[in-house]
Parts: C-alpha cells; structure tokens; sequence
C-alpha cells in the first residue's frame, strides 16, 4: 500500500522536518519522499486534514486487556484494536491477568497472541510469584523472553522484595515497576481524604499514603540501586519527592494515570461510578500542579491505565464500584482538551519520554526510515463513533467537547486508519 500524506506538520524534534509542512510518501511501509508536493496517483491511499499532523509512534505503557481470564470484558486482540485508534503503536499490558503472568511462557503466549496487530506489545511480567508479594518471579527468564517491566500493579510492595529485586534485576538492566497506596493506611478507600471524604461519607485515601510510600520506595532505591519506575503519582508532594531524587542521582521515572491529570475529587461528589479511579482523584491543587511536574518533567509520562469495565461493575452502589475505566482510546484528546500543556509537549510525553523509560530507539522521520508513525489533527472534534458501546457508556469524559481526532497509525509495514 502507498499513503501519502498531505501537508502534514511534523513534530518530531529528531527530524530535519521538525516542525515543517510537508507531503509524506509511504511504501510498504517505509517513508519514500518527504517534500514540499508530491503529485497525487490514485495508486495513493490519500490522507488529509484541515490541520494533519504526524508525530513518531505513541506509547503507553500501562494498560489492562483483561486476557487471559476476563475476555467478556476484553481480549488482547480487541484491546490493540482499540490501542491503535488512541494512535497507540506500543502498548505495555499489566500481569495481572488469570493466570497472571509470571513465567517465561506467559511472556511468549503475548507475543504469539499479538503478532498479527499493528500494535506492539511492550509485556509486563509480575515481580512476585503469584503476584503474592511475597518471592521474587523468574525476572530474567521473562526479560530474555520479552518482558520490558516487572510489576504487581495495584499490590503495594514489600520493602525487602523491592531490595532484592532492584539488586537483581541491574544484572540484566530490569526495570522494577511501583504502584502507591500505603497497604494499611489506603485499605477500603473510595475516594481523597478531604473534601470528597466530607461530602460522601465515603472512607478517605490520605495523601499521606502516597507520600509514605514513594519516600520508602526512594530510601529503598538509595540502598539496592537499579532503575526504579514509580506508577500512579497523584499528589503535588509526591511529585516533588521524585524531582528531588532526580536532582540527587537517583535512577528513578515517574508516570501519572490520565484520570488525575484531568479531573479532581469534586467529580465524585454526585456518586458516579466512571470517576472511581486508582489513586483516588485529588483536590484541584494537586491536579494541576501535577500537570506543572509533567511539563517539567519530574513526572515523565502519561498512562491510560485502561481498565475495561461492564453493568455489573460500574451499575452497581458507589462503595461496590470497581475501580477504573477505559481510556486508551481517549488519551491524546483528553490531554489535548482538558490540559494546558503545549502540542509540541504533549507529543513528546506521549513518544520520546515512555520510550526512554523502557530504554527503546525511535526512528526520526526522515526519508528511507521504517515509518513507526501516529497521524492526527489536533484541532478537529474527537470521534465518538470509533469507541464500542461499552466504552461511550463507562468513559467519564464528556465525548462531544474532546479536541484532537487520531486519524491513523502505520507500523511495521501496516497501517490502521480511522
């Protein structure tokens, strides 16, 4: 297939093109010519748009797709689908499936799973056995096998296994993952301690939670050394501990859930299941400040932190709720709509910086390079008709005020279009 784009902008600050307009030709998946005009050829598979932008491919590196165990909600197959209509062409999917997956063999059924998409895997193993807490899984047998992080998403993490993981994982450049929530003092929460607590009557997450956690994670990353990826910061404090730990050395990256960086805990005054989210959302001080540490970089990405949902888990009392939401198709527009961060930014909180994190090397687009691109428009309405009926109906953000429309993905030789 040959795609050309026409007057896209280009924002990719590795390209001679950075910021340039210009027709793109892509063949068989390689970019071709890059140039002010190209002539049209209805052998082209034409793409144009009132404001067309291209950027290097988009990642996010934290999302559920419920498979193995859970395929009523989502599969694998479904949830990439999904992924490379966000303009996601790698997507990094948690363990914590059923089984979970902590064994080499996990690993290579992912990618056997997946290699017919156009969006790449980037797999998760567990760091505990069973994702138990409790003995160190087979780190290395899964990062010969794939695995690009280790982590047991929402279990809060023992001291001595992150010590012993940390230090054993720097044999092979293992990157050991951490969520937040202080195991006794985050237990049975439903929303922040604070004005949403006051209101509801609902059982409060202190921010002191957070901030425990990450100045013990911190301590503990001082002492074993390694790489340390902190998930899930929420809190203006939490950001500041880990600018703090940059600025001393320390090998440590950070990432914030789209949720905190959008909305804060006023949005569950009225009891509405679709804001129930892990860390809880926070006061409006916190929000936008940690839109501040994105932009500056103590925080260095973004995440969906896609939870794909249905009527018994979200149509049900707000205490009963489970936690999460879907949201790797509406990322790009959401911080597109509901932040102040710059485009130029934005796109690279959503390519360059998870791809530094997981140590990977882009292409720059320039002609004779691999096209591994996200196509979009930043000024055009987001588009509601491409989410599945589920996802309309348990997304928290209002479809129809959403800017920036992704209108296609190619990689590795394939191409999605919108």
């Amino acid at each position: 297939m040959k795609i050309l784009l026409k007057q896209a902008k280009i924002i990719d600050p590795s390209s001679s093109f950075n910021n340039e307009q210009k027709d793109i030709l892509i063949e068989k998946g390689q970019i071709v010519e890059i140039t002010d005009q190209i002539k049209e050829d209805k052998k082209y598979t034409i793409i144009q748009s009132s404001d067309l932008h291209v950027s290097k491919g988009w990642i996010d590196l934290k999302a559920h797709f419920c498979d193995p165990g859970q395929e009523y909600k989502e599969t694998l197959e479904s949830g990439l689908e999904k992924a490379a209509k966000g303009g996601f062409t790698r997507v990094g999917v948690l363990p914590s499936t059923t089984p979970v997956m902590d064994q080499r063999i996990s690993i290579d059924s992912l990618y056997r799973k997946a290699a017919k998409n156009l969006t790449g895997v980037i797999p998760m193993g567990c760091l505990s056995k069973q994702m138990e807490g409790k003995e160190l899984a087979e780190l290395y047998d899964m990062q010969i096998a794939g695995a690009a992080l280790f982590t047991d998403d929402r279990l809060s993490t023992d001291a001595a296994v992150l010590s012993n993981a940390l230090m054993y994982a720097q044999n092979f450049e293992g990157k050991i993952v951490v969520s937040l929530g202080n195991s006794s003092l985050s237990k049975n929460i439903q929303v922040n301690e604070g004005e949403a607590s006051l209101k509801t009557g609902l059982k409060g997450d202190p921010i002191i939670s957070e901030i425990i956690e990450i100045e013990r994670h911190l301590r503990v990353l001082e002492y074993s050394g390694g790489s340390l990826h902190i998930s899930g910061v929420s809190t203006q404090h939490g950001a500041t501990l880990i600018a703090k730990a940059k600025k001393k050395g320390l090998s440590v990256t950070a990432e914030a859930h789209v949720m905190n960086l959008c909305f804060d805990e006023s949005e569950v005054l009225e009891f509405n299941t679709r804001f129930k989210t892990l860390p809880p959302l926070r006061n409006k001080k916190d929000t936008k400040s940690l839109v501040k540490s994105l932009s500056e970089g103590a925080i260095d990405c973004v995440v969906s932190n896609h939870r794909p949902t249905d009527e018994d888990e979200k149509e049900v009392d707000f205490e009963n709720a489970t936690f999460g939401a879907p949201h790797v198709q509406t990322l790009f527009s959401a911080m597109n709509t509901n932040t102040q961060l710059k485009l130029n930014e934005l796109i690279s909180i959503l390519s360059d910086r998870p791809a530094n994190i997981i140590g990977i090397t882009t292409r720059p687009i320039e002609k004779n390079s691999v096209a591994d691109i996200t196509i979009f428009d930043p000024n055009e309405n987001f588009d509601a008709s491409t989410l599945s009926s589920k996802d309309k109906k348990y997304s928290p953000f209002d479809l129809s005020k959403l800017k920036g429309k992704v209108i296609g993905v190619v990689r590795d030789g394939k191409f999605n279009m919108n």
